[in-house]
This record gives structure tokens, C-alpha cells and sequence, in this order.
């Protein structure tokens, strides 16, 4: 099966520089890495479905694997929509269970449009836990495109060296990797 899995590249906030951070896909073909895209996002921007709909473009591939639903601070994944566009299935996991109440108060103290963004946040749907592995922390996800059993069949298949997805690992891997330190501006 070929999996992406996508993670942010870090960032040091300022609210007087207007940042980018680096979005990487990784490319999973039976688990070993078949390919690796890079595209730029905001941070705390509103860029982020359509900057990963472009660094997908053209690949080939069965389900999308993301850390989580929030990239470069706020910069929220619709991934309903983002399953509508790419006609596949959307998985976003998490190691701890997210705390929705905080996000919301963060959002409302931050930002102007935050309705839209937790409107975004409130229809990924369901949180689910799973444990892929024995003696090992649960992970939270939620999905798009397809069923929780499918997601679970997926993130466990793919959970072979730690709890999380190895393309989600590799991605956030090469992500901090590649943007750290040096930070990225937007011009």
C-alpha cells in the first residue's frame, strides 16, 4: 500500500514577522520511503489544505497520514475537505488525546476568524484512541474517507518500529530536520 505521511518542520513564534515552516510528505511504499515533497506554509495561516493538495499532486498513492490536524501553529487542515479533494482517505493522529476546550480558548484569544478555524477542528468528527502496539501509550485519531476499523487496520500496520505510523515518524523527522535552525520567512 502507499501511505503519505505529513508533519510540520519547526518554528520560533513572532507575532511581528510574518513565518512560513516547511509542510513534508513522505511517500511510503510497503513501508520504505519512495518519495519526499516539501512545500512551504504560514504559520498560524490559513494555507494549509492547499498547500498539501499541491505537494500531492501527481503522486501515487491509497491514504493520507497526518500529525494531527493543526500545522505552523494554527494553521488548521479541513480534512473533510481535503478527503472530498483528493478522492482518498484521511487519517490525522495524535499522541495525546486532544484538549479541545484549550484549542477553542486559544483560538477565540488569538485569532479573528477562530469561529471558521474550530469549525474546521469540530468537523473531524470523532476522537478515537488506539493502541497499536502492547505496553504502549494509546494514539488518537480522527478519520475521513473511510471507517475507524479501517484507520485502525491502517495505523497498525504501518506502527512498526514506535506507536506512531512510520510515515508520519519519518515525515516529522525530516521536517524538523530540514527546517531547523534556520527559520523561514515569509518575504
Amino acid at each position: 500500500m502507499r501511505i503519505v505521511g505529513v508533519d510540520d518542520g519547526t518554528f520560533h513564534p513572532n507575532k511581528k514577522v510574518r513565518q512560513c515552516t516547511l509542510l513534508v510528505a513522505v511517500l511510503f511504499h510497503n513501508l520504505r520511503i519512495s518519495g519526499v515533497r516539501v512545500g512551504r506554509i504560514e504559520v498560524d495561516g490559513r494555507d494549509a489544505n492547499k498547500v498539501l493538495t499541491s505537494v500531492l499532486k501527481g503522486l501515487r498513492y491509497e491514504m493520507v497520514m497526518l500529525s494531527g490536524i493543526t500545522f505552523g501553529g494554527f494553521n488548521v487542515v479541513d480534512i473533510g475537505t481535503l478527503s472530498k479533494d483528493l478522492h482518498k482517505p484521511i487519517i490525522a493522529i495524535t499522541g495525546e488525546r486532544p484538549n479541545n476546550d484549550a484549542v477553542r480558548r486559544a483560538l477565540r484569544e488569538h485569532f479573528v476568524d477562530w469561529k471558521d478555524r474550530w469549525r474546521m477542528i469540530r468537523s473531524a468528527g470523532k476522537i478515537y484512541s488506539y493502541a497499536p502496539l502492547r505496553k504502549e501509550p494509546r494514539l488518537y485519531f480522527e478519520v475521513k474517507g473511510a471507517t475507524a476499523v479501517f484507520a485502525k487496520k491502517a495505523i497498525r500496520s504501518t506502527a512498526t518500529i514506535s506507536r506512531l505510523p512510520e510515515p508520519i515518524r519519518v515525515a516529522g523527522i525530516l521536517a524538523r530536520g530540514l527546517s531547523s535552525p534556520a527559520q523561514i520567512r515569509i518575504p
